[in-house]
């Protein structure tokens, strides 16, 4: 019996789950993964208002000329969460994660700026179980199957940018898509005469992007920003056997930020459309695969006074759809965010911590939880 099929299923996400269990989000499962965005953790307390202008995010290459010195962050999340898909309901999931880190710079004797950071492009993660019937040499037998996934599709962007104007930013990079997944296949059967089958396999994924950005300074207390990125296929082997390619989306930003003089308050909001339904020719059925909206924005106090210290007071809100469903309709996702910042080490590091509380719903699921994040700058 040659079960390669079912991890073909497994990769074009052609499976529904009748009970999935420990995975970093239920709606994983199909298509490529979890999408997950390259925000640092400043951008993430604003509910990734501020990514388009935020140098210690990857959203927005233009940012990168920002860097005038040596700097370094890594970000740590937590998350705990719980769902409900159909009939099955489960509570108490927790997962740590490094999603994010950056590294940025000047190159010496020149006007360019450098940064190359690593990010979760799409998380896969998951414990899949469904249940069902196959007829075997004419009988009717009972099958259970487990299909376990645990990796992830990484994105590592090498940027330069550079002021051709004191008022215009202008980056442009490079991504390398890459990362692995370890599937673990189990078929058993109702009747004892057939001997269970267990495969484990390991999934290689590879692809290219380019994007480019600008951040612009229309007066000193209005910027505007936009980036675009394009991207080609995600392909995939098992082993030596070239599964093909999923084509990923385009993407489009854009960026508004208000500085309010004398006031130490910001608001900035961020807005990308992806063009995610491109990959619907290369996913298998039931899978559906839609264009996205992500809407985020938030404000920042910088000196606001807690315990008789200015610290910043970051809050804001996120609005996005999610790419892939197993049904018709198109899941969304609604978060809250808040958080701070504290400068040690005369200015030489900087912990910013975030806390989001997120509820994700549609496609037959309802998945909602909590995410804590810290990140550490240093400036050598």
């Amino acid at each position: 019996m040659n079960m390669r099929p079912l991890v073909w299923l497994l990769l074009l996400g052609g499976l529904s789950p009748a009970s999935a269990l420990a995975q970093n989000s239920i709606y994983g499962v199909a298509g490529i993964g979890f999408p997950e965005e390259p925000f640092g953790v400043h951008a993430r307390s604003l509910g990734g208002g501020s990514a388009a202008f935020d140098a210690l995010s990857a959203l927005n290459p233009g940012t990168v000329a920002d860097f005038g010195r040596l700097a370094a962050s890594v970000s740590i999340g937590e998350g705990f969460r719980s769902y409900t898909a159909g009939d099955t309901s489960v509570s108490g999931l927790r997962e740590t994660r490094f999603p994010f880190g950056l590294m940025g710079g000047k190159i010496g004797g020149t006007p360019i700026s450098f940064a190359v950071s690593y990010a979760t492009y799409a998380e896969r993660t998951f414990d899949l179980r469904t249940t069902g019937t196959e007829v075997l040499r004419g009988d009717t037998l009972g099958i259970s199957d487990k299909i376990a996934s645990d990796g992830a599709v990484t994105d590592v962007r090498g940027a330069l940018a550079m002021r051709p104007l004191s008022f215009l930013k202008v980056g442009a990079a490079l991504h390398l898509l890459g990362g692995s997944s370890r599937l673990d296949v189990q078929r058993t059967f109702s009747d004892s005469a057939y001997l269970p089958y267990a495969e484990s396999s390991h999934l290689v994924f590879s692809g290219v992007g380019v994007s480019a950005g600008i951040v612009l300074r229309l007066v000193p207390a209005v910027e505007v920003a936009a980036a675009a990125r394009v991207n080609g296929g995600l392909s995939s082997q098992l082993g030596n056997q070239d599964l093909g390619s999923v084509k990923l989306p385009v993407e489009l930003t854009g960026g508004l930020r208000l500085m309010i003089p004398r006031s130490g308050v910001s608001w900035s909001s961020t807005a990308t459309w992806r063009s995610w339904s491109r990959a619907q020719p290369d996913l298998v059925a039931p899978t559906a695969a839609f264009n996205t909206w992500d809407l985020s924005s938030g404000i920042e106090i910088h000196d606001h006074d807690v315990g008789g210290r200015g610290l910043p007071l970051r809050v804001g809100v996120r609005y996005r759809q999610l790419p892939f469903s197993n049904r018709a309709a198109q899941p969304t996702e609604l978060a809250f965010a808040a958080g701070s910042g504290l400068v040690l080490a005369q200015r030489r590091a900087e912990i910013d911590v975030s806390l989001e509380h997120f509820q994700r719903t549609g496609g037959g699921a309802d998945e909602r939880g909590w995410q804590i994040a810290a990140g550490i700058v240093v400036l050598p």
